[in-house]
């Protein structure tokens, strides 16, 4: 009976454990001491602002002044927010408030991380919720020309925003909304060049840019159209020059130029004699002798007898 006893003892204070809500240490600025970085230009600040942004330990990285999240979630996803600082040397900052200090949601969130002391190079997720909404944005952290804003653009910060509202924060998933964060920035992170967007099941993967595929072939079939026409019109005006030479307008007669006069003359009837033309042609008359050569024998043997 003893030993049920203390089971119950320890599984309810092991319970228990799990559903302390501790609140973030929250360190107190005054005007004579802001508690800000040394980097941050004074004449460019407004003090009323920075008192009205909490003063944190930036070493803690998960700040949960609503309560949305338990000590136990709160160190799970401290792990993953370490883990993404080693492998990218950037700082991940995750929020959730109940009030945002007459703030907008952008200024608090780049208030909280610029007037803590952050790494230069960072990212920071805030939750916001109210009675009657909930509402998360992220900003990203440095330099314009950094690497923080090569790896989150806007349209990637947009697509990490979608995914983590729809499937997280409108089912009061908080510690799903804080891993899906960590999770899509490194994915986007590591895939820093190129055109990549979130899947459903919350994977970062290759766009297959078909919106620049049908652009560059329009205008690659636009191109070529205009070629072959200008080759058309090119050819058709060479025809033209061509007939406008070998027309004669005034007869309206077509000449080659492999033309020749065509003389259409009878031939002459020829009064030669036959005689005239043999010697034109080369031939000697025929003589007696050589039409009969007996003759002269048979005159020989009259004058014997």
């Amino acid at each position: 009976m003893k030993k049920k006893l203390l089971f119950i003892l320890l599984f309810v204070c092991a319970f228990s454990l799990k559903l302390v809500h501790a609140q973030p240490t929250v360190y107190e600025r005054t005007p004579g001491n802001l508690l800000l970085p040394s980097d941050v230009d004074m004449t460019k600040i407004s003090v009323d602002a920075v008192m009205r942004v909490p003063a944190v330990d930036a070493k803690a990285k998960i700040y949960d002044f609503a309560d949305l999240l338990t000590d136990a979630e709160e160190s799970q996803i401290y792990i993953q927010l370490n883990e993404f600082t080693n492998n990218t040397g950037l700082d991940a900052v995750i929020v959730t408030t109940a009030d945002l200090a007459g703030f907008a949601m952008s200024d608090y969130t780049y208030n909280f991380y610029d007037y803590n002391d952050f790494k230069d190079n960072g990212i920071a997720f805030v939750i916001y919720v109210s009675e009657d909404t909930r509402s998360i944005y992220m900003g990203n952290n440095g330099p314009r020309n950094s690497e923080v804003f090569t790896a989150y653009t806007d349209s990637r910060v947009a697509s990490i925003l979608k995914y983590v509202y729809q499937n997280h924060i409108q089912k009061n998933d908080y510690v799903g909304a804080c891993e899906s964060f960590v999770k899509l920035a490194d994915g986007f992170y590591i895939k820093s060049f190129g055109t990549y967007h979130v899947t459903d099941g919350g994977e970062v993967v290759k766009t297959f840019p078909w919106v620049s595929i049908i652009i560059v072939t329009v205008f690659v079939s636009f191109i070529i159209v205009v070629l072959v026409i200008s080759k058309f019109q090119k050819h058709e005006k060479k025809v033209d020059a061509t007939l406008k030479k070998a027309i004669q307008t005034s007869s309206m007669i077509v000449k080659c130029e492999y033309d020749r006069p065509y003389m259409n003359k009878q031939p002459e009837e020829s009064t030669e004699s036959e005689e005239t033309k043999e010697e034109k042609n080369g031939d000697e008359p025929l003589n007696e002798k050589e039409i009969n050569p007996n003759n002269e024998e048979e005159k020989e043997l009259e004058d014997n007898s």
